[in-house]
């Protein structure tokens, strides 16, 4: 299975950081600076586990996760952002997010959360077949 990864943050300096991350794990990392230029790659590439930010210019990271759970339910969403404790979870829950993580966030806790994702979307494959 491809561990394809899409990483959304208005920060170069973070998406420059963890596209190598994911690159040197085996993920095959594909990168957006905003909401807009997000939905757009998902339309071209079946990505199932996504990290991003929740403050950005344009659409926000709720607005997103929301957006892209009405089209793409299975897809695993984390929040990578500063702002976590602006939200209860419960609002996390309803916008859709698997998971949360406040910067600075610690990488080997948002590369589990992706591990436990693939292996939750290969077990769910292997059911089906």
């Amino acid at each position: 299975m491809d561990k394809d990864v899409l990483l959304v943050d208005d920060e170069e300096l973070i998406l420059t950081a963890l596209d190598q991350v994911f690159r040197a794990r085996g993920y095959t990392p594909h990168t957006a600076s905003s909401g807009e230029q997000a939905l757009e790659i998902l339309k071209h590439c079946r990505i199932q586990v996504i990290y991003l930010d929740l403050r950005m210019p344009g659409m926000d990271g709720m607005t997103l996760c929301r957006e892209i759970k009405q089209t793409y339910p299975d897809t695993h969403v984390y929040a990578l952002s500063a702002f976590i404790g602006a939200f209860t979870p419960e609002q996390f829950a309803d916008a859709g997010f698997e998971g949360c993580f406040n910067k600075p966030f610690k990488i080997d806790e948002i590369m589990r959360a992706g591990e436990e994702a693939f292996e939750k979307i290969e077990a769910a494959a292997g059911a089906i077949a």
